[in-house]
């Protein structure tokens, strides 16, 4: 009876599935399967020279400091049989920090920076319809911006141009890829590339993004006021001063014997809110009376716009970038901690009532960079540049303070993913025009500067030396 029944089985699996067996040993297919990477960098630097007297940004600053920028990355992919590639990529910063709030000068924040940067899933087939991703990442100007990783490092993640490990006791920092919508949730598309061009496109509806604590939630996560509680989508009457964030890039490789030339173009804006709890309406850039855009109520600003444009060459062992970039009417200013244009002045010619009025505000940054690589050793320069408007609290809100910096140095590659870098940097910081205090003079406190005392309205340098070691993984 045993031998009967399997051969009965037998029999009916070879009419029922009569490609059984074929199918079973043709399946090639995997599902995504993860990879654990990631990159720790760790630096000090001595302040060689700075400007520190009281009421200057260094004033009771200690000259020597440490820093580090540790991130893991989670990163799976796969390609099936059909050519498409499925994969994820996470992010995380995780640094050793107090999951405590810490008192600020502006309010209390938490110290725990252990974060999700990016996040986001992915299908491709590169060679047919290009690439369509989903998740928290950065806008598609961003993404592709080349002609900013060289230098010293070969990366952007020390010194010059950097938002990971700055060593500047300056009012203002230069960085030329200014990330407009906080990598909300977003849909991004890539082209296949043709003629080596590739253009690209990304949306996000929320800068908050998609990060909420359950359904119902969705309405609640995108600013710190909603007034919609049971929304399933992002409030118009949230916190945030924009929404809709838009981008889109272009980019081209070509390759000419030993030479080879990378070049980025990008534009990313959004939609300022007007209309939803105030009457003001929109003004358009450089026009209209101005307003303040510190709450929502009373904004009446033109929407923000970014501009980038990077180029890269690389020949033999000579690496050469240069990459530009310009904001305009963004949400609070560059530097929310800048005073903002003055309306009225006391009899003693001081500030008495200011004003925040980012639709007139641009900034210009551009970064210039040169390396040559000499077996395990990398000799680099760099020099970035930074303009920024009204932000010295002078009646004439186009006037610019500019921020120089350069640094030159060396890195040594100990082995595989490890390196010693040592550099020396110098930050010029010009005001650009008259002091303007905000209010009175200074006055020694025992928390530093007084909050009376305008460090954007006043000149400063500083000179670091610098020592960093990372580790790639």
């Amino acid at each position: 009876m045993k031998y009967l029944l399997l051969g009965t089985t037998a029999i009916v699996a070879a009419g029922v599935l009569p490609n059984a067996g074929f199918a079973q040993s043709a399946v090639t297919d995997q599902p995504v399967s993860m990879k654990l990477g990631g990159q720790y960098y760790a630096a000090g630097a001595a302040m060689v020279q700075q400007d520190d007297n009281p009421g200057e940004v260094a004033y009771k600053r200690n000259p020597v400091a440490f820093e580090d920028y540790f991130l893991i990355r989670f990163v799976g992919s796969t390609t099936f049989s059909n050519g498409i590639t499925a994969g994820v990529f996470t992010r995380l910063n995780a640094f050793s920090a107090p999951n405590a709030a810490a008192n600020t000068v502006s309010g209390f924040q938490s110290s725990n920076n252990t974060v999700i940067k990016d996040s986001y899933l992915y299908l491709k087939n590169a060679a047919t319809w290009g690439e369509l991703r989903l998740g928290d990442t950065s806008d598609v100007r961003r993404d592709v911006a080349v002609g900013a990783a060289g230098g010293v490092t070969g990366d952007q993640n020390l010194g010059a141009n950097s938002a990971a490990i700055q060593f500047l006791n300056t009012p203002v920092w230069n960085l030329t890829t200014y990330n407009l919508d906080g990598r909300g949730t977003k849909v991004e598309y890539y082209s296949p590339t043709v003629a080596g061009f590739q253009f690209g496109a990304s949306f996000t509806p929320d800068k908050g993004g998609g990060h909420s604590n359950g359904p119902g939630n969705a309405g609640d996560n995108s600013g710190p006021v909603d007034n919609i509680t049971n929304g399933l989508t992002p409030s118009l009457l949230n916190g945030n001063t924009a929404y809709d964030y838009y981008s889109f890039s272009g980019q081209w490789t070509g390759v000419f014997g030993p030479t080879k030339l990378q070049a980025t173009l990008g534009y990313s804006s959004a939609a300022r809110k007007n209309g939803y709890s105030g009457t003001l309406a929109k003004t358009a850039l450089g026009q209209g009376v101005p307003q303040p855009d510190t709450s929502l109520s009373s904004t009446n600003n033109a929407s923000p716009q970014v501009y980038n444009a990077g180029l890269q060459v690389d020949y033999g062992p000579l690496t050469l970038g240069v990459d530009y970039e310009q904001t305009s009417a963004l949400p609070g200013g560059l530097f929310s901690a800048a005073p903002g244009q003055a309306l009225t002045f006391t009899s003693a010619g001081l500030v008495a009532t200011s004003i925040s009025r980012t639709n007139e505000m641009i900034n210009k940054q551009v970064d210039m960079n040169l390396s040559y690589v000499l077996g395990a050793l990398r000799l680099g320069a760099e020099y970035s540049r930074g303009a920024f408007e009204g932000i010295t609290g002078d009646a004439n809100v186009k006037r610019a303070a500019i921020q120089n910096e350069i640094q030159a140095g060396a890195t040594y590659t100990v082995g595989p993913g490890v390196a010693l870098t040592g550099l020396l940097q110098e930050a010029i910081y010009d005001a650009n025009g008259k002091y303007v205090p905000l209010a009175g003079s200074y006055s020694s406190a025992a928390t530093g500067v007084a909050a009376n005392n305008n460090v954007f309205a006043k000149d400063s340098n500083s000179t670091a030396l610098i020592f960093e070691t990372s580790i790639r993984f």
